[in-house]
């Protein structure tokens, strides 16, 4: 006798889709790309897939990364946090004043991938500098 396959297909994220945590303490709210569209989406991420004819995903990141917006969402306990995606509000504004909003949005995430590289690479140069003091390939003067 075969066993029936009851497992659910994995869900494939697609460009424009809006992902979030909802375990955690930070939400990060983020935005499928061509980069990073394709990917199974993962335990505890809640996905949202917009209509982009009435909804800017970037607009929706947006506001659903609010402080404000995720304190009111979220409920604690002593190790995490668990957001209630359910609870989170998005005001209701014309399409066209999404996407000034999503593209200010946008923005912001490009320097927050730009910031976090920048660290990354400025602990690679520090972790470098140590190295070489300790190995004597830099000399302290």
């Amino acid at each position: 006798m075969l066993l029936e396959d009851t497992a659910e297909p994995p869900v494939i994220t697609r460009v424009g889709d809006v992902v979030l945590p909802v375990l955690g303490r930070g939400h990060v709210t983020r935005v499928m790309d061509a980069t990073t569209a394709g990917a199974v989406l993962g335990r505890n991420v809640q996905l949202l897939r917009p209509d982009p004819a009435a909804l800017d995903p970037w607009f929706l990141a947006g506001f659903l990364r609010g402080t404000a917006n995720n304190r009111r969402a979220s409920s604690y306990t002593t190790t995490s946090t668990r957001l209630d995606v359910r609870r989170l509000q998005v005001p209701r504004m014309p399409l066209a004043e999404q996407r000034r909003y999503g593209d200010r949005f946008r923005d912001l995430a490009a320097f927050e991938d730009t910031l976090r590289l920048a660290g990354r690479l400025g602990e690679q140069l520090v972790q470098g500098l140590c190295d070489g003091l300790t190995e004597g390939s830099v000399r302290p003067d």
